[in-house]
């Protein structure tokens, strides 16, 4: 009777460690390889039954051959040369057209920085503020400290893709920085849908719905489709915008939603998939976050605590098919030996991760937590042996 209480307290202990290692590992800015394959592989079999959405809610507006020339000042103040930046005359121009028109842009959001001051900044202020939607991108310095636009009183939201991580690549997305700092996709959910967003612990609360703080962006835009013609999402240069008559501007932009940014050159990450241009990345974000691509709920939870209590039961008993089924086929083989209980742990984790992504889009790191219930297994085992 002991014993078998001993292991119905190991069973709830190690699922509810199993259940904090997960989310722990979830909000890491980075993958792990095993993720990345598991991810592409999984994410084949959607691409297959893939359908672009609709390009009629957006206008992407590309500013990567639109620049001007600025000093640039060293830390003392002292001119040391020029940088180039957005053409903020030609965005200046863009704004007022928009802001003089009846039927006015769903949203307009900036993914630019604003940091160095220039004298169109009042004229582009003064339209932004006639724009009951619109948001411009503000990033952290390397001390994480807000970089704020030189325009204040606009609408801004945080647009750095992949924070904390040192490895190059945007693979997962984050929310909420600092349970405070709202990023661009999720402030532009919350002006367009009129609802608040709070984060609690490494879930998100957006209107009725819970999401992941941090998840694997599923696109549904890939970089390749704005250079489809038929995928009808191209962007459009800045400059050859501006050569139609103010009546064509306002038309094209009236009730979308509309991404300025650099889509072609500069602004480029690696993804999991592509090299993808920043702008499309939030665009894709914004995407997910109005499909609600990764919800928490209590189907999802309870997926989780059955299979964790199976593994952890496992891993404090003797008991184990997959396991004896190995050294079965691979008895002679001294590694299959120990590494059979591995193998177990990792099947079945895999086939939870697979079913967690194609019902919630939520994928489950299989390689650590394999790592940790064959720990635990291998104590458990020269403990039992040392007791006898």
């Amino acid at each position: 009777m002991q014993r078998r209480l001993l292991l119905v307290v190991g069973v709830i202990a190690n699922t509810i460690t199993l259940f904090v290692l997960s989310f722990w590992l979830i909000s890491l800015p980075w993958l792990a390889g095993d993720e990345k394959l598991m991810i592409w592989t999984t994410s084949l079999v959607k691409f297959l039954n893939r359908e672009v959405p609709s390009s009629e809610r957006f206008a992407l507006i590309n500013t990567s051959y639109d620049l001007m020339l600025i000093d640039r000042y060293d830390e003392f103040g002292f001119p040391v040369g020029n940088q180039a930046i957005t053409d903020r005359s030609r965005m200046a121009l863009l704004l007022d057209i928009v802001s003089k028109a009846q039927h006015k842009p769903d949203m307009m959001f900036f993914d630019i920085l604003f940091e160095a001051p220039t004298p169109e900044d009042s004229a582009l202020r003064a339209s932004l503020l006639q724009l009951p939607r619109h948001m411009l991108s503000y990033h952290l310095d390397t001390d994480e400290q807000p970089i704020l636009p030189v325009m204040p009183g606009v609408n801004i939201g945080l647009s750095d893709y992949v924070i904390g991580n040192n490895f190059e690549g945007a693979y997962k997305y984050q929310l909420v920085y600092n349970d405070s700092l709202h990023l661009s996709p999720l402030r532009i959910y919350e002006i367009l849908y009129d609802t608040k967003a709070r984060q609690i612990g490494p879930f998100v609360q957006v209107g009725e719905h819970t999401t992941l703080n941090n998840f694997i962006i599923d696109y549904k835009v890939l970089q390749k489709d704005i250079d489809d013609l038929e995928a009808g999402f191209n962007p459009v240069n800045l400059g050859e915008l501006l050569l139609l008559p103010d009546e064509d501007i306002q038309e094209y932009l009236k009730g979308k939603i509309v991404v300025i940014g650099d889509f072609r050159e500069n602004d480029m990450h690696e993804t999991l998939f592509e090299i993808t241009a920043g702008p499309l990345i939030l665009v894709n974000v914004l995407l997910s976050l109005e499909a609600m691509d990764t919800y928490v709920n209590f189907w999802f939870f309870l997926l989780l605590g059955v299979v964790f209590a199976y593994v952890s039961y496992m891993s404090l008993t003797d008991k184990d098919i997959i396991e004896e089924a190995i050294q079965r086929r691979f008895g002679n083989v001294r590694l299959a030996k120990y590494l059979a209980g591995f193998a177990s742990y990792l099947a079945i984790l895999t086939s939870l991760s697979v079913l967690t992504f194609f019902i919630f889009n939520i994928h489950i790191n299989v390689f650590f937590l394999s790592c940790y219930l064959y720990g635990v297994d291998k104590t458990n085992g020269l403990i039992r042996n040392w007791i006898s």
